[in-house]
């Protein structure tokens, strides 16, 4: 078993990270969540992700990627709902009477999607996604 010191651990560039997908403390590590702020991260983590991107979860994923290309329909909007519903709601995680999801159109080109998450804690949580057709 090799021992590693401190010059052979690589660090991420957490400071630097535009999408914010990281929780960080002030020095830089990773923090430490709490409840609302591990449910927010778990959201936007299986918003973000497509199906096949987690080696232990298959079927974990929004898979908005795939809307890219329709048109900015109605139906559109719809069908990104049923997916993100179906990514918070895989393996149990949320509750889907605790959701509300929301397509909006912002441009002829683009839907927000937002997210609800009614917690009985610290009120709700809060999510916008953007996605580009």
């Amino acid at each position: 078993m090799r021992n590693y010191n401190e010059k052979d651990i690589r660090f991420y560039d957490l400071e630097n990270n535009i999408d914010g997908d990281f929780m960080v403390d002030d020095t830089g590590d990773f923090a430490l969540t709490d409840d609302y702020e591990c449910a927010r991260q778990d959201m936007t983590n299986r918003i973000r992700t497509q199906k096949g991107d987690w080696r232990s979860h298959n079927n974990l994923g929004a898979d908005l990627e795939l809307l890219e290309g329709e048109p900015n329909t109605r139906e559109t909007g719809l069908r990104g709902e049923s997916q993100i519903y179906e990514a918070l709601t895989y393996d149990h995680r949320f509750d889907i009477l605790d959701l509300n999801v929301r397509a909006v159109p912002v441009s002829i080109e683009e839907l927000q999607f937002f997210v609800v998450l009614d917690t009985d804690k610290n009120g709700s949580i809060i999510l916008s996604e953007s996605l580009n057709l």
